[in-house]
């Protein structure tokens, strides 16, 4: 068995030499390393997870030296043991017989898979193979199967690349080698035991992508960059003897791309190692200039090698950010320190903060300096109060003559007992100077941090701003979206939406559907080939779209009673949020608020972040009533005003009251409203906000007669949850 082999390997060599063995010339800290030799003495399969370019699977192929020399059976190609040859491709005849001996290298008994949406179970599994089923075997023989390599690497170690990256249908075969258990082929009796090891790479997105069935199988070590500085110097540098100031530049550069605020991901060994490279080569071309060398080097070199953080995307690109680091770097002058840092978490926190709590945004959009100090004071629990409590004690460690406290001596009080109170409004008249002061440094940080801006009135969240807040609030919306127009493939995860709308045409494909098979294209490219006949490499196959476009609007109550629990917030926060999934799709949405009438808050347009500033400046209609018939007049009004197009257009109607406007009669004209836009083509969904003052009857009858669907919301909270399912279904 594999497993007693790596074991009996492991305990034959002392500890050391194992490492040497499975680690040689491979920066990785000895407790890595033991918990690795651990892994592959119990015999449990590895996962090795780790950002780009950390040597991951430089690991896994070391690791696989432990591997050694066995004896196999001639030409089988799944390695059977000459002692038990139990396949049907190594037994010679029907009595098993004449069975030839071989030797099978170590590193022959890797396998090595690169993850793929392209690929199919078929290239893990096999193939049937056509001239040996028709001339040889026949059809229902397995004999006439070539296997795939996870059974070639049988007796082996098969190394998954990108498991991240591989359809969950071809994870699923690799569940039955997991388990160590036999596997069967399609229609085939015959049951293929398999004795096999697999290593696994990936990103930290694998614990978010795979299954619990399929992470349950695997032991999990974690890699990063390597922290330590000289290490890192003998990787980039590859044993090479270089020295000087330009190379020194060169790692502190690659250090900063993974400390800066605005980079998700900084430049990684690997791409370390690429920019090391340049840097010789520009100067054998004879450039003098040796900080020219590190500008154009780190130009070609590195902004294509580092990740962007999502808030910075609206303002900045990986050039700039690059040549700010470079310039940095280049002049050896450290930036002036803030007296206040703020982390990403702490940005994420204040800008839905500001957003959210009127109380705060009010005063900033209308530039109320003093009421906004009054506000902070009166609310010390806020996170705008916390930053100006930091920024105020730092000021007044900076500015100590400033602060009168430690200038009022024991002897003037004791002198001039009459002039204490003087002195005591004078402390106060200074303290609050200082807050003040406190205050406008804290919203001046936030503009350096281009987190607020400033306009004639007062302050605003940014378009940088904004985009934290919509990380903030929908961040399972920054990754894992299907943003193409191009169905799966056939034999991969089935979708349960989308009108199979043809986008175009691509090459064939094992394991597409015949009815797929466009023949006008394939008759095209065989007379573009200048063929007789037709051939594999000339059949054309129609490729699919997973999903038809959507122009969406969304018609949010504002009357007076969404002012209890929050529920004007929520509504904000699932509009922000719809938006972000709609831009995703390449849908289109538009805002519709309504009262005693109704105003097009936002026009339908395809950008997030002029959604997101139109939604933040909503406030609540005080004591007005609930015109929803003349919402949805308004919403169809917009649509009417659009060129429609291949989209469909869909209402989503959020309110937590009956109809109480126009009277007589509201709830009929509401009716009436709404049959008028369906017969327009247009689709209804209602949320309802479930309470004592709500109508869900006519909530339904309007879901119903604009055949959308209706949600029934126990608490205001629940609105971005119903969005986001009614986003995923329309």
């Amino acid at each position: 068995m594999l497993r007693e082999e790596i074991r009996r390997r492991i305990q034959e060599n002392t500890l050391i030499e194992t490492r040497d063995l499975l680690f040689e010339g491979f920066q990785l800290d000895e407790a890595k390393q033991e918990e690795i030799i651990s892994t592959l003495h119990t015999g449990h399969h590895l996962l090795i997870l780790g950002p780009p370019g950390c040597g991951k699977t430089v690991l896994a192929e070391k690791i696989c030296r432990i591997l050694q020399d066995i004896e196999v059976v001639k030409d089988c190609p799944v390695n059977c043991s000459p002692d038990n040859p139990n396949c049907p491709w190594c037994l010679d005849g029907e009595n098993g017989s004449k069975i030839e001996k071989g030797m099978m290298l170590g590193p022959h008994r890797v396998k090595r898979v690169q993850g793929s949406p392209e690929l199919v179970p078929e290239d893990l599994i096999g193939i049937l193979d056509p001239e040996a089923a028709a001339f040889e075997y026949g059809i229902h023989d397995i004999r006439a199967f070539t296997p795939g390599k996870l059974l070639r690497a049988n007796r082996g170690i098969l190394i998954l690349d990108f498991i991240d990256r591989i359809p969950e249908r071809v994870l699923n075969v690799l569940l039955y080698a997991l388990e160590g258990d036999a596997i069967t082929i399609g229609s085939y009796e015959e049951r293929i035991p398999l004795d096999i090891l697999i290593l696994a790479t990936g990103g930290e997105r694998v614990l978010r992508t795979l299954s619990l069935d399929m992470i349950d199988h695997f032991d999990i070590i974690r890699l990063d960059y390597i922290e330590n500085a000289e290490r890192e110097r003998e990787i980039i540098m590859q044993g090479e003897d270089w020295k000087g100031e330009e190379y020194d530049k060169a790692l502190e550069i690659v250090k900063k791309t993974r400390e800066h605020s605005d980079l998700q991901r900084g430049v990684s060994t690997r791409g370390g190692i690429k920019f090391s490279e340049l840097i010789p080569v520009h100067k054998r071309l004879k450039i003098e200039d040796k900080d020219d060398i590190i500008r154009r080097a780190s130009a070609v070199s590195l902004p294509h090698r580092v990740e962007i953080a999502t808030h910075a995307e609206a303002v900045r690109t990986t050039q700039e950010i690059i040549e700010d680091i470079v310039e940095e770097v280049i002049a050896g002058e450290e930036k002036e320190k803030e007296l206040v840092t703020l982390s990403k978490e702490d940005i994420l926190s204040l800008v839905e903060e500001i957003a959210k709590e009127d109380r705060l945004r009010k005063p900033l959009r209308l530039g109320f300096f003093d009421l906004l100090l009054k506000r902070i004071q009166r609310f010390p629990d806020t996170k705008l109060a916390k930053i100006h409590k930091e920024m105020m004690g730092q000021m007044e460690d900076l500015y100590v003559e400033r602060n009168l406290k430690d200038n009022i001596t024991q002897e003037m009080l004791e002198d001039i007992e009459e002039r204490r109170k003087q002195h005591n409004r004078l402390l106060e008249q200074y303290r609050k100077g200082l807050e003040k002061e406190a205050l406008q440094e804290t919203l001046a940080l936030l503009e350096r941090k281009s987190i607020l801006e400033r306009d004639k009135s007062g302050w605003n969240l940014s378009r940088k701003g904004i985009t934290f807040l919509l990380e903030k609030l929908s961040p399972r919306l920054w990754e894992n979206v299907n943003v193409s127009g191009e169905g799966k493939h056939k034999t991969g995860k089935k979708l349960t939406a989308g009108e199979g709308r043809i986008v175009g045409v691509r090459k064939y494909r094992y394991g597409d559907r015949y009815k797929d098979v466009s023949l006008k294209d394939t008759i095209r490219e065989v007379i573009r080939n200048r063929r007789d006949t037709v051939t594999k490499e000339d059949i054309m196959v129609t490729k699919k779209d997973i999903r038809t476009k959507m122009d969406i609007i969304l018609v949010v109550d504002l009357s007076g009673t969404m002012s209890q629990l929050e529920k004007l917030w929520y509504a904000k926060e699932s509009a922000i949020a719809l938006s972000m999934a709609s831009t995703k799709y390449k849908d289109r949405l538009g805002v519709v608020s309504f009262s005693n009438l109704a105003d097009v808050v936002v026009e339908i347009t395809d950008s997030p972040y002029r959604v997101t500033a139109k939604i933040l400046d909503l406030d609540l209609h005080e004591n007005a009533f609930t015109n929803i018939g003349y919402g949805l007049l308004k919403a169809r009004s917009v649509f009417m005003r659009q060129r429609r197009g291949d989209a469909n257009q869909h209402i989503i109607l959020i309110s937590d009251g009956d109809a109480t406007a126009p009277h007589p009669s509201p709830e009929k004209y509401t009716i009436r409203e709404a049959i008028k836009t369906a017969r327009k083509g247009i689709t209804i969904s209602c949320v309802c906000i479930n309470e004592e003052s709500a109508n869900p009857e006519l909530m339904k009858k309007i879901s119903r007669i604009g055949k959308g669907r209706i949600y029934m919301i126990g608490e205001a909270g629940g609105i971005t949850s119903a969005l986001m399912e009614e986003r995923s279904k329309i």
